[in-house]
């Protein structure tokens, strides 16, 4: 029964598990391993944890003194802590009651933060209200007393600031919600704002008129004033032209009537002291085709050489210094120098373009304020100015141009009209384009009406009237060469240059006519004719050719037949009978067959011409030589005939030998005293050496 009740208390799965831990345990694997009864092993640690715990109570006892110590120190140190711990708890109750008072503190803190913000805000607000309403004494004085100077600018700009708020009529964000019109601090000072505005206004009203009245004294610089005075001073026109718009008007009509009477009255004295010294260049018998009574009498007037008004020379440079500074009067008059009337219409017009372009940028930077910043108002205040000036300078042009009649001087003043065109453009002024276009409209009719009448000087010329016709280039073709060199070289384009080609055909087609008439009433031979035409069509062509401008066509074209009949004439006159035999003799050929046709010839005819010929064709070649050097005076032309000559004689020789050849199959006869083409080659080198 006992043993049933002992068996009841056992736990059986706490005993697997207290089995599966002694499995576990090294110390009973080990006795397990080695077959120990475990038993005897269970009581012997049984033994063992006996004696240890005897030794452990021996050990106790005597460290009891030492324990008991320990126990009354560890006593102290309960006690300390609890009165450690008293006195904690005591500080964190302290600590929170600091805690709440710190909260209280921050909360209040934040309060006054957000109130003296406010107070902060509210008293910038109202020290800007302020500021725009209140007026200072040094205001009032500065305006009143004050001289215009950068000062005055800035009291005239504290004064629009304040004249501009009290005319709101909507809150602004310095007015406390408040409309500032209706303000009662604004209403009590707006008396007081309008005076000082109207005495400002007194003011720059009277310093303006100044520094107008200033422009007028003689030897004033303008520009200086312009520039150092009234553009660094422009704000003043702004402040009249936004509070006082009438009197800003009334400004800029004076200044508009001063500075149109002003430049009109500087021009037309400039080009009163500077035409003076003008050279004429042409009159009106300075045509091509003039009369050699009106020629003589044109050389022994005080007026330059007739040529000058057809040859170009340098007057060309003065396009190349369009924009070159104007000519001063003082210094033409010590110099004593005279100048073309292109070069005096050049230094005005630079003059009239630098004027125009100081003034416009000046009314752009001064005026714009007055004028709402719109260039077309300030272009149209700008021809106020310079109306009467571009005026005078069209009238002064146009009085010039009635008695004009050199086309070289008024085709240059296009191209200079042109360039200064081109000059405003890259300035951006586009004040002067009408102007210009006006002064281009006045020139090229009168450019169109000289040459017409050049070409009818040609047209109607009288050959018994133009004096001495020899085998030399005439005067007429002389001057024709030069004036087309100089025209063609200055026409600007070709959408300008169609009416003047238009004359330069009509004028060359005229000098042809003119040119055969000459060669018909004055040279009886028909060599004589020929070599006339020669010399003046070359003339033409080496004039063009030299001014490296486009060659004529038609005189190439003319130069070249003439020269081919001058060949023929000149072998005509030395070996006729040699000529003429080639040419008959390959007519037949031409008849019969064609030219490897043989046709019989007269075998005494052709010795006569082979001992003929051998006989003086050395002399003959001379006797060309000789002829060439004095029918063609330039060199170059003449080198070019003989040489064309020479060739010629030698295509003619060598077509005959053939003819001999072809009819002869043995030599005949006479064939010792036929020329070789080597020997004629030889001696035709002689005269190559020049070619």
């Amino acid at each position: 029964m006992k043993d049933d009740d002992v068996l009841e208390d056992i736990d059986f799965d706490d005993l697997d598990d207290h089995l599966e831990q002694f499995q576990q345990d090294d110390f009973i694997k080990e006795a397990l391993a080695k077959g120990v009864d475990l038993r005897q092993y269970a009581q012997q640690i049984d033994r063992e944890l006996r004696e240890v715990e005897m030794e452990s109570i021996t050990q106790y006892v005597a460290k009891s003194a030492d324990i008991v110590d320990l126990y009354n120190q560890v006593q102290s140190c309960d006690d300390i802590l609890a009165r450690m711990q008293e006195m904690l708890l005591g500080f964190q109750a302290d600590l929170g009651g600091i805690s709440d008072e710190i909260r209280n503190l921050q909360n209040e803190s934040i309060g006054m933060n957000v109130k003296l913000r406010n107070r902060r805000e509210a008293e910038e607000k109202l020290r800007l209200f302020l500021d725009q309403v209140y007026i200072p004494p040094t205001l009032i004085e500065g305006i009143d007393d004050g001289d215009v100077n950068d000062a005055y600018i800035s009291y005239l700009m504290i004064l629009h600031s304040k004249l501009a708020y009290a005319k709101l009529s909507q809150a602004a964000p310095t007015s406390l919600g408040i409309v500032p019109a209706t303000a009662k601090a604004v209403q009590q000072v707006d008396g007081d704002l309008e005076k000082l505005k109207l005495r400002a206004c007194a003011q720059i009203r009277e310093w303006l008129l100044g520094r107008i009245n200033d422009l007028k004294k003689p030897k004033t610089n303008v520009q200086m004033v312009q520039q150092t005075t009234l553009v660094k001073m422009k704000y003043v026109l702004f402040f009249l032209n936004d509070h006082a718009p009438s009197v800003a008007s009334e400004l800029t009509e004076t200044y508009a009537d001063t500075m149109s009477r002003l430049l009109v009255g500087v021009f037309k004295a400039y080009h009163t002291a500077l035409f003076k010294f003008v050279d004429e260049s042409a009159g009106r018998t300075d045509v091509v085709a003039v009369e050699e009574a009106s020629l003589k009498a044109s050389m022994f007037s005080s007026r330059v050489k007739p040529t000058n008004a057809f040859a170009l020379g340098d007057r060309d440079k003065v396009v190349e210094n369009a924009v070159a500074p104007p000519i001063l009067v003082h210094m033409a008059q010590a110099e004593g120098g005279r100048w073309p009337y292109e070069a005096l219409f050049r230094s005005t017009q630079v003059h009239l373009v630098n004027a125009a372009t100081s003034e416009y940028l000046f009314l752009l930077d001064f005026f714009k304020a007055a004028e709402g910043s719109n260039p077309v108002r300030v272009r149209e205040l700008f021809l106020r100015i310079f109306a009467k000036t571009l005026s005078l300078g069209l009238e002064q042009l146009e009085n010039y141009l009635c008695t004009c009649y050199d086309a070289i001087g008024l085709l240059l003043m296009v191209r200079l009209t042109l360039q200064h065109q081109q000059v405003l453009q890259q300035r951006r002024v586009p004040v002067l384009e009408t102007y210009l276009n006006r002064v281009l409209l006045l020139l090229w009719p009168r450019v169109y009406a000289v040459l017409e009448l050049n070409v009818q000087s040609v047209k109607t010329a009288k050959p018994k009237k133009l004096g001495n016709v020899e085998l030399h280039p005439h005067y007429v073709t002389r001057r024709y060469a030069e004036f087309v060199a100089s025209v063609l070289a200055l026409v600007p384009d070709a959408a300008a240059a169609a009416g003047v080609y238009g004359h330069m055909a009509a004028l060359r087609g005229a000098l042809v006519e003119l040119l055969d008439k000459l060669a018909e009433n004055a040279h009886k031979t028909a060599k004589d004719k020929i070599v006339f035409l020669i010399n003046n069509y070359d003339l033409v062509v080496s004039v063009v050719q030299e001014r490296k401008i486009e060659s004529d066509e038609l005189f190439d074209e003319l130069l070249t037949n003439s020269r081919d009949k001058f060949v023929e004439e000149e072998l005509l006159s030395h070996y006729g009978p040699l000529i003429g035999f080639v040419q008959q003799a390959e007519a037949k050929q031409r008849t019969i067959g064609g030219g490897d046709a043989t046709i019989p010839l007269d075998s005494a005819k052709v010795e006569r011409i082979v001992k003929d010929f051998n006989g003086q064709w050395k002399r003959g070649i001379e006797h060309i030589n000789a002829n060439v050097m004095k029918f063609f005076s330039n060199f170059r032309n003449g080198m070019e005939i003989l040489k064309q000559v020479l060739t010629q004689l030698l295509l003619y020789y060598t077509r005959f030998v053939d003819l001999v050849k072809k009819s002869w199959t043995r030599p005949p006869s006479f064939s010792n005293d036929i020329v070789t083409t080597q020997e004629i080659l030889y001696e035709i080198k002689k005269y190559s050496r020049s070619f």
